[in-house]
């Protein structure tokens, strides 16, 4: 693993994610949650990003999931039924770079338009006003 890099899950210098709430059972589908908490990659990760509260919660009888809490009120949760040990540190990885915005609601650069007409006219592909017969030299 390595540290976020400059540009990644930071808004002006800020880390967004501020907590991690990972919340598993007993049950075979939180056999990957279990075993990163045991084999010490969860502190290996916690290590490795200190700007990050982590928090565990065991729960009878309930899917596992983490809950991302970014800075502004905004969470995330991500379910991690039947997922190995490698793929959660992955999805762990990826809430640490999110920035935590919704990205539906941020406006995209879309094709320029204009109010004004061209003057030349609109341009079709396939309609050319210049013939190509004129370029070709005959042989003699």
């Amino acid at each position: 693993q390595r540290p976020c890099g400059a540009g990644e899950g930071m808004i002006r210098g800020v880390w967004q994610l501020e907590k991690l709430t990972i919340k598993y059972c007993k049950r075979a589908s939180s056999k990957g949650v279990r075993d990163i908490i045991q084999n010490g990659q969860l502190v290996e990760f916690a290590k490795v990003n200190p700007q990050i509260s982590i928090k565990t919660e065991l729960r009878p009888e309930k899917l596992p999931h983490v809950i991302a809490n970014y800075v502004g009120d905004v969470d995330h949760k991500i379910s991690c039924k039947n997922l190995s040990p490698d793929e959660i540190i992955d999805v762990l990885t990826t809430l640490r770079n999110r920035s935590g915005r919704d990205m539906s609601l941020v406006k995209h650069w879309g094709k320029p338009e204009s109010k004004i007409p061209s003057v030349q006219g609109k341009w079709i592909p396939t309609r050319s006003p210049v013939s190509t017969e004129f370029y070709v030299k005959q042989k003699s």
